[in-house]
């Protein structure tokens, strides 16, 4: 079985390929969450658009869940939770001794 999405977005987070870092944390946008995927993995644009706000944590809230790992703060505009990225990172890239 093949990387979620979750998965895809979060290496290309981790690698520099989106997101950028702001003195407010991880911030990624739609429009080049889209246009990052739509490109490298051939995802239907549609699917691609409605992603972002299908992870996202529900206002008020502040624990992530494994499906639920980003904050809207903005139309188009989220701030990717530091646990996920911390996860991830440790659970795909840590250095095998």
């Amino acid at each position: 079985m093949g990387k979620k999405l979750k998965h895809h977005f979060l290496d290309a987070v981790i690698s520099g390929g989106i997101g950028k870092r702001t003195e407010r944390g991880l911030i990624v946008t739609t429009k080049e969450f889209v246009g990052y995927f739509e490109k490298k993995h051939n995802s239907k644009n549609d699917y691609l658009r409605s992603y972002l706000p299908s992870v996202s944590i529900e206002a008020g809230r502040r624990d992530m869940k494994h499906n639920k790992f980003l904050f809207k703060i903005g139309r188009g505009t989220f701030k990717i939770h530091e646990d996920a990225i911390t996860m991830h990172y440790s659970k795909n890239f840590s250095l095998i001794e």
